[in-house]
C-alpha cells in the first residue's frame, strides 16, 4: 500500500474514534442533565472563548432560583466529566452572579459560565432568546480539541514571525 493510502485509512480511523468519543461524552451529557432536571429547572452556562479548554456549567435551581445542584464539565479533550460543585447549593443564583466579591473567588472559566447562564436566564425571562442560545449545532472548528491545535499553530507561527522565518 502506498503511504498516501495509509495516510487516508489513518486520518478516517482517528475521525471515526473522535466521532465515537464524541458520542460518549454527549451521553454523559444527557445522563447529568436529565438528573438535574428530575430536581428542578437546570440552567446551563458555557465558556463562549474559543481558544481555552472548554467548560460547561449544569446548575439545577428551584421555583425561588435557589441552587439545588451545580456541575461542571472543564477539559480539552473528550475526556472530561462532570464533576459536582457543592459550595454552590443553597445559594441564590442571581445574588451569586450579581456580588462582585464572591464572584471573583470563582476561576476565570466558572465565573465566565456563571455569567453566560445568567444572561440566557435573562433573555429567556425577557422572550428574546436567539436560536444560537439554545441551539445543539456545533461548528467542527469551534470543537476544544481542534481549537487547541489551531492554537498551538498560532503560537508556532507566532514564533516563527518574531524570530524573522516567517513573515
Amino acid at each position: 500500500m502506498s503511504n498516501l493510502v495509509i495516510l487516508i485509512i489513518f486520518i478516517f480511523l482517528a475521525f471515526l474514534f473522535q466521532a465515537a468519543l464524541g458520542f460518549l461524552q454527549v451521553r454523559n451529557f444527557a445522563k447529568h442533565y436529565g438528573q438535574l432536571r428530575r430536581r428542578g429547572r437546570v440552567l446551563i452556562g458555557r465558556n463562549p472563548k474559543r481558544l481555552q479548554a472548554g467548560t460547561l456549567l449544569l446548575i439545577a435551581l428551584d421555583g425561588n432560583d435557589v441552587i439545588k445542584s451545580c456541575q461542571v464539565m472543564k477539559g480539552i479533550t473528550t475526556f472530561a466529566h462532570f464533576k459536582e460543585i457543592k459550595r454552590f447549593n443553597g445559594q441564590s443564583f442571581i445574588e451569586l452572579v450579581t456580588d462582585y466579591t464572591q464572584l471573583h473567588q470563582e476561576n476565570r472559566l466558572i465565573r465566565q459560565c456563571l455569567l453566560n447562564a445568567y444572561q440566557t436566564l435573562i433573555k429567556y425571562q425577557n422572550g428574546t432568546l436567539a436560536e444560537r442560545d439554545f441551539s445543539g449545532q456545533t461548528n467542527f472548528f469551534e470543537l476544544p480539541l481542534v481549537t487547541y491545535f489551531r492554537s498551538k499553530i498560532n503560537h508556532f507561527q507566532g514564533r516563527l514571525k518574531k524570530e524573522g522565518i516567517m513573515k
